[in-house]
């Protein structure tokens, strides 16, 4: 008997599942967003899924794990893009979905389980009146612990900054991957950057504690423009308007909203598209200020969307993707940072360089208390030296690059914190089982 047949007779076929095709559904998220990554991970998975009921019986299995010498990938709702949770050792998948108890919340702050879904914590918190400060686009399946673990900003970020930002997340509980696991309490910038966008490596998380913010009643505008300056410059002024209370300013180069496909009958799908949500009383001056730009507004958004039942965030960050490559299956995107001052030369030079192989894609964020042009450009792919020669021309003209056809941390452009990542990893992972193969740090890879 093999340690993962010891492990299913140890905890039950209920916590433990061997059947081949969930283990396989189970080890994948969004890597085929990248034509880069699909080659390479395709062909893996764990060898089974275990699902802790509790916090005890996760502890009793990572014990097990370390005994057997069994790699471990903690699992969230898996709407990542990197392959952070594929297992690349085989080994146990850790579903976490169950640990998603609310534990604290308050006015201001609130302490949920690791599995609980950004799109229920919305919910709960619409009832006392706040709501999240930020959440990616994929809010409904992406779990909490999985969003610090794997994510970076999303619908919010222009006004609360990244998962980094000092006073977002607040405190998380993590488990180490011991023999006798142990339970860190874990606060302060620097000692909370060991667990965030740390792809499971240096601890499981258990809980966090996160900053929330007041309900805001937000209206959904889109406007749509002939000329891309008009958009871009548009847009810059109402996410750098600390007047206008927002959150989301989303600018789509055409023809990428013709593949917003619910969108088609308030859209004509040949102009460039800025999408905001603004809080209601500063929409007559975004109104006025689009015009003043040539835009045109699509009139009665707001309540086509709610009679649709559709949601604007669908439309923005990494769903813009998802909508291209619903229609062109083969093409791609990449991760972008556009310097403030100049992104409009950059822009302009990488059209000049790639023509329609790059369609621009801008989300606003504030990052470091900067309004920045954050981008997820659509790649037009056709083969993986052309797509690297896009990402080495953005470097080039400085433009930073993250590069999401990499599966190893350090290299996904989000590497200022791998450092205390990997010395924790080293602390608490002490033979290497947690996602073993992520990063390619020498003695903390972890290949087993």
């Amino acid at each position: 008997m093999n340690g993962i047949d010891e492990l299913q007779q140890a905890f039950g076929e209920d916590v433990v599942r061997l059947d081949e095709a969930y283990v396989k559904k189970m080890s994948r998220d969004y890597y085929w967003y990248s034509p880069v990554l699909k080659k390479q991970l395709d062909g893996y998975a764990g060898d089974c899924v275990a699902v802790p009921r509790n916090e005890e019986e996760l502890s009793d299995i990572l014990s097990f794990a370390v005994q057997h010498r069994l790699p471990v990938v903690p699992k969230g709702g898996g709407t990542g893009n990197y392959g952070q949770i594929i297992p690349l050792n085989g080994g146990i998948v850790l579903d976490t979905t169950k640990l998603d108890k609310v534990k604290q919340l308050k006015d201001g702050a609130g302490t949920f389980g690791a599995g609980i879904t950004l799109g229920k914590v919305e919910r709960l918190l619409a009832e006392t009146g706040q709501e999240l400060r930020f959440y990616p686009s994929t809010y409904m399946k992406s779990t909490l612990a999985g969003f610090i673990a794997g994510g970076t900003g999303g619908i919010g970020s222009i006004e609360y900054g990244t998962l980094w930002d000092e006073g977002n997340v607040l405190e998380l509980t993590v488990m180490t991957m011991e023999e006798k696991p142990r339970r860190l309490s874990v606060c302060g910038r620097e000692e909370l950057a060991r667990y965030i966008h740390n792809y499971g490596l240096s601890g499981v998380i258990l809980d966090a504690a996160i900053a929330l913010a007041p309900k805001t009643k937000w209206q959904n505008m889109i406007a749509e423009f002939d000329d891309w300056h008009d958009a871009l410059r548009f847009s810059e002024q109402i996410a750098k308007d600390r007047r206008i209370k927002k959150r989301l300013v989303s600018v789509c180069a055409a023809p990428l909203p013709a593949f917003f496909q619910p969108l088609r009958p308030v859209l004509s799908g040949s102009r460039h598209t800025v999408l905001i949500q603004a809080a209601p009383g500063d929409a007559a001056v975004i109104s006025k200020a689009g015009l003043v730009h040539n835009g045109k507004w699509a009139a009665g958004f707001d309540a086509f969307l709610q009679g649709k039942r559709l949601r604007a965030t669908d439309f923005s960050w990494n769903h813009v993707t998802l909508w291209h490559l619903k229609d062109h299956p083969a093409d791609t995107y990449i991760q972008a940072r556009f310097h403030p001052d100049e992104y409009w030369t950059q822009m302009k030079k990488l059209t000049e360089a790639f023509g329609d192989e790059v369609l621009m894609h801008v989300e606003w964020i504030k990052a470091g208390g900067q309004i920045l042009p954050s981008s997820q450009p659509v790649i037009r792919y056709t083969t993986d030296e052309r797509l690297f020669a896009i990402m080495e021309r953005c470097r080039e003209i400085g433009v930073r690059v993250s590069n999401p056809h990499t599966y190893l941390l350090e290299e996904g452009g989000k590497d200022d914190w791998i450092d205390h990542i990997c010395r924790a990893k080293q602390e608490n992972d002490p033979y290497g089982l947690l996602n073993p193969g992520k990063t390619k740090r020498p003695g903390v890879a972890g290949h087993v």
